[in-house]
């Protein structure tokens, strides 16, 4: 008698002879959600269950129901289809060496901006969208937040990956060339985020972050202000990045100058791998940033961590030091930084201080990476050595200081010194020859 075979029904024998079955979902319907089933015992009711189950992975396919943890399955030639088709070839496409081409803090950008789009027009066909109904969302997402809007800075970001998503489409022949309904959205670009943190939020989000007890808050305050790296490198940063600095790495008068600064007679610094651009770059640490580095590496190197930012409020006695590991690290770091800025802003106002109440309440961790630029501006670093320190190609310094290094009054000031001593040094060098 022919066996009745029955799709995803798989059956594991033990050593005893003992059969169990299970619902297996092929690899497609796995990376779609759908997730294995322990069925019992008996084959009789482990075929039944296995078809009552491939009935409802039927009715998904078709647009019906499905469960929770099942991605919703987009009719081909629909907008929604085309974002799943972009989502899958360029925002998670790799290179030949299997790594992502677009790294993952900007992949999770994108999909904000893509859930957005599939909420708005997902079930329609692509001609649906056209110029018109791209207005048209455009003025319902920049309306007051009262009214449903979600502010400039979401809208535009949603605006422009639609058109990235239609010229996708134009690539691949989906339109007709010429056709993108995103081309001309009419929303200008925002600013670029300005916020400088001052010397007085800065001490008062470290101090607040010791207070709450997080010496690692304090640590990626420091950090991100000395050293101007992304918050996802210092989160991933193990200690093997932090090492001894050899003297021909740099020039001599500079290492005599940290060697001199070193406690140990011996410079060191932190070797970040940016996991925006993959490059490597070498940063010297000196004074508290230094001690601060060190005393973490102590305490985690005690707790069995080989990381140097611990999540020091949810160790659990007797277990490994817990780390802001991954997104959902990232996540809870940010929760964290919010809750030591509200403790600052508590103490800023006891203190009846208002002005810095309000700074902090507008400060952002990442604003760390602008201040530090704006500082090493400040001292008269060139485009070159800023670009250096934060780790970018020289090619793009232009474009990241016109990002990074908003005006400000000492920028000014120093400009009129430099000028004003220039001009000095040209009528005294014409006096001379007169």
């Amino acid at each position: 008698m022919a066996q009745i075979r029955i799709a995803c029904l798989v059956g594991r024998t033990n050593t005893a002879g003992i059969t169990s079955w299970y619902w297996q979902p092929s690899a497609t319907l796995a990376k779609a959600g759908w997730k294995a089933i322990a069925l019992g015992k008996d084959r009789t009711a482990a075929m039944a269950a296995a078809e009552k189950r491939n009935e409802e992975v039927e009715a998904w396919k078709t647009g019906g129901a499905k469960p929770r943890e099942v991605k919703k399955r987009e009719k081909a030639g629909t907008f929604g289809h085309l974002l799943s088709r972009y989502e899958k070839e360029f925002v998670d496409a790799k290179n030949d060496r299997g790594e992502f081409i677009i790294a993952r803090s900007t992949a999770r950008t994108y999909r904000t901006a893509l859930k957005r789009l599939n909420a708005w027009a997902g079930a329609f066909p692509l001609a649906y969208i056209t110029p018109a109904r791209v207005k048209a969302l455009r003025k319902a997402m920049t309306a007051p937040e009262s009214k449903g809007g979600i502010g400039h800075h979401a809208a535009h970001s949603t605006l422009k990956q639609g058109r990235q998503v239609f010229a996708f489409a134009e690539s691949e022949d989906l339109i007709a060339k010429g056709s993108n309904p995103f081309a001309s959205f009419g929303l200008s670009a925002p600013p670029p985020r300005d916020v400088i943190w001052s010397p007085a939020a800065r001490e008062g989000m470290i101090l607040a972050a010791y207070e709450l007890g997080m010496p690692s808050m304090a640590l990626a305050i420091m950090l991100g202000f000395a050293t101007g790296q992304r918050e996802a490198d210092y989160l991933a940063m193990t200690q093997r990045h932090y090492a001894p600095i050899p003297e021909h790495k740099m020039q001599p008068e500079d290492h005599a100058t940290l060697r001199a600064l070193a406690p140990d007679g011996v410079v060191r610094g932190i070797r970040v791998r940016q996991a925006k651009t993959g490059a490597w770059i070498e940063i010297p640490v000196t004074g508290l940033v230094r001690w601060a580095i060190e005393s973490n590496i102590a305490t985690a190197q005690a707790l069995g961590s080989a990381m140097v930012i611990l999540d020091d409020t949810r160790h659990v006695a007797g277990d490994p030091a817990a780390t802001y590991a991954g997104q959902a690290g990232q996540t809870r770091f940010q929760r964290d930084f919010a809750e030591v800025r509200e403790w600052a802003i508590v103490q800023a106002e006891y203190d009846q201080d208002n002005d810095l109440a309000k700074e902090l309440a507008t400060l952002q961790y990442r604003d760390l990476r602008r201040t530090c630029v704006v500082y090493l501006g400040e001292l008269g670093l060139d485009a070159h050595l800023i670009a250096a320190i934060t780790g970018h190609d020289i090619d793009d310094t232009q474009r990241i200081l016109k990002t990074y290094m908003p005006r400000t009054t000492g920028r000014a000031a120093r400009a009129i010194a430099l000028a004003t001593a220039r001009q000095a040094k040209d009528d005294e060098a014409r006096e001379q020859r007169a």
